[in-house]
């Protein structure tokens, strides 16, 4: 399955971005400073999956407003914020035009 996955450089604020993702995932606070500590991936989502994307890009700026440096990568790739604001741009047009497809069939 293809993932975005998501990697925080460790910095002086390493406090911050454990109290935000505390209380967003799964893990206990150990684990997360853990992953921080050996810069491994934090979270990852399903590429595929809009709601999971749109769940992604909050924590990002939740993230950033606290002043994490945020690295972005689908599978292996490093990919930019932009690309990731692209692609659930992207599903959502995808969303709406099947709607409306749905909406004049419905009509014919």
């Amino acid at each position: 399955m293809a993932k975005m996955n998501m990697r925080i450089e460790k910095d002086a604020n390493e406090v911050k971005y454990v109290a935000i993702l505390r209380n967003k995932i799964d893990k206990s606070i150990y684990e997360i400073k853990e992953l921080l500590n050996n810069n491994d991936f934090v979270l990852s989502y399903n590429l595929l999956d809009i709601d999971e994307l749109l769940e992604m890009r909050k924590l990002i700026s939740l993230l950033s407003k606290a002043g994490a440096k945020i690295h972005i990568y689908e599978d292996n790739r490093e990919v930019s914020i932009q690309f990731l604001d692209n692609l659930i741009e992207s599903y959502l047009d995808t969303e709406r035009y099947l709607e409306e497809v749905d909406e004049q069939m419905k009509d014919d």
